[in-house]
């Protein structure tokens, strides 16, 4: 019989903003299942330690802005919760020592001479890059759909105007002025994901795993009457077709992501764990 490995998946995490605070937070409590914390590169490290954060001032973790410290610490998994040039930053060098990444910057994907290159890097070192799904909901169904082939597939943000702000649709959109729901962008899923890096990954999530970043359809709005996030997903191939409309609520450390997001993360660790993956 095999012997089931007991010993704890050891998580460096790239990143310990407001997203990476909620998972850092859920590992420690246990809420990933058999995983522990041993290293955080973040580039404001020497603020969190001057301020006393707990986690920061933990002598049991590399908590470090130094990339050379957090690659030589002793971890399975990598988890990016950085952001886009974070990962592009860190990525290579995660996979290249063999290590799995875990990432939730989707959208640095629309570079797709980055994206080659990581995947050629992991297969010839043999690492994982692995994608979150983020706040996208029904990815298994619609990944599997697409593979009949004939796809189509359209997505519709709908989110508070303070959600926007801080993004280039405070250029597109006077944000302060609307009055009703205002569709300020409409485009690719390849431009949403490279011009909104903080607030469309769900749109190259859903690209990646479909019909692709060019045949992905986006349209963004902003709207004044919203308190939270609304989604639209419309989805037809040869396999069936499905409609996906859905509410999400602001992360409150950062209003222009989901609340979901850290989540989606926390579940992929526990995956990893586990003896049992649900929605593979």
């Amino acid at each position: 019989m095999k012997k089931i490995n007991q010993q704890p998946l050891r998580i460096g995490m790239i990143g310990f903003g407001a997203i990476g605070q909620v998972v850092a937070d859920g590992i420690i409590a246990g809420r990933a299942g058999n995983a522990r914390l041993v290293a955080v590169l973040e580039q404001f490290a020497q603020e969190y330690r001057a301020a006393g954060h707990q986690l920061a001032c933990d002598p049991t973790i590399t908590f470090t802005e130094d990339a050379a410290r957090f690659n030589a610490a002793q971890f399975d998994l990598a988890v990016e919760v950085a952001g886009q040039e974070a990962l592009k930053c860190h990525a290579l060098e995660v996979v290249q020592r063999g290590r799995d990444i875990l990432v939730a910057s989707i959208g640095a994907f629309t570079d797709e001479v980055f994206f080659d290159r990581l995947l050629e890097s992991a297969a010839e070192h043999g690492a994982r890059v692995l994608l979150t799904s983020g706040a996208l909901p029904a990815v298994d169904w619609m990944s599997a759909a697409a593979l009949a082939g004939e796809g189509t597939v359209s997505i519709t943000q709908s989110k508070p105007v303070e959600s926007w702000r801080g993004t280039p649709a405070a250029k597109m959109v006077d944000l302060d002025g609307l009055r009703a729901a205002t569709c300020f962008f409409e485009s690719s899923a390849r431009e949403a994901a490279s011009r909104f890096p903080k607030s469309s990954n769900i749109t190259a999530m859903l690209a990646l795993s479909t019909v692709g970043f060019d045949e992905t359809k986006v349209r963004l709005v902003a709207d004044p009457t919203r308190v939270e996030m609304h989604t639209l997903i419309e989805f037809h191939s040869r396999a069936g077709s499905l409609r996906v409309e859905w509410q999400g609520v602001p992360l409150a450390r950062n209003p222009s992501t989901s609340a979901d997001v850290p989540l989606t993360v926390i579940k992929g660790i526990r995956n990893l764990c586990s003896t049992v993956h649900y929605g593979l």
